[in-house]
């Protein structure tokens, strides 16, 4: 729970700050998605980036 809750405070500080992120919800809105399905979306994209991310060891985070 507490991890999905993370998760969505990310999606809503992006949408609200994140330049990407807004161009990326308006051309899902002009596909016919609604908010919830484009907040599904970005929290799914997020999840992967942090698992990712996570599954990285450190050394190979420092040569980027």
């Amino acid at each position: 729970r507490q991890l999905n809750r993370a998760l969505h405070t990310v999606v809503l500080t992006r949408l609200q700050r994140d330049e990407r992120t807004r161009a990326y919800a308006e051309r899902r809105r002009s596909q016919g998605k609604t908010d919830r399905e484009i907040k599904r979306c970005l929290e799914r994209y997020i999840a992967r980036e942090i698992y990712r991310r996570l599954e990285t060891p450190p050394s190979e985070l420092d040569a980027a």
